[in-house]
């Protein structure tokens, strides 16, 4: 009994010492050359919750950013310099592409794009620094979590926000 006892603890050392193994860290470097461009949302996924609010907003939505409707977004990012983009968010209404109210500029750290300066009303990224998750030739996926952000503090203290979303991209031009 002993014995089999030992091999079965033997057995489950070689198994969780494979898993470790494989378990490596599979973050990749992102290839920067590909992030210049003009991206349309395919698909944003998530939440947000408002402090006015006890349910969390929920979504998981597609768009066509080829065969645009009134809910259709897309970036147009400009590198300006070594880590250092511009990123302009536009939105489809009346039956075309309008800048929406505000760009950003924003320094790439790793896979995260660093929010430096906010032109306009409001950015595209209003609350949190993107983190991007993929990156190809055609696909983007960035992934945007805040926590307790508020949002005003002259107009309404208390008001704050949380959100965790995923938005997926494909390359228009």
């Amino acid at each position: 009994m002993k014995t089999l006892r030992f091999i079965g603890m033997a057995v489950v050392a070689i198994i969780m010492s494979l898993n470790f193994a494989a378990c490596s860290d599979d973050d990749e470097d992102i290839d920067v050359s590909q992030l210049e461009g003009t991206w349309g949302l395919v698909r944003s996924a998530g939440w947000e919750l408002c402090s006015e609010e006890t349910e969390k907003d929920e979504w998981d939505d597609s768009y066509n950013p080829y065969n645009p409707d009134e809910d259709c977004s897309k970036l147009v990012i400009k590198k300006l310099e070594d880590n250092k983009y511009s990123v302009t968010g536009h939105d489809y209404s009346y039956s075309q592409w309008k800048p929406d109210r505000g760009s950003q500029i924003m320094s790439l750290n790793g896979n995260t794009l660093v929010i430096t300066q906010t032109d306009g009303e409001f950015g595209h990224f209003d609350y949190g620094n993107p983190i991007i998750e993929v990156l190809t030739s055609d696909k983007m996926i960035l992934h945007i979590k805040y926590d307790n952000v508020q949002t005003d503090p002259e107009f309404e203290p208390e008001h704050r926000h949380s959100g965790d979303f995923t938005e997926t991209f494909t390359r228009m031009e």
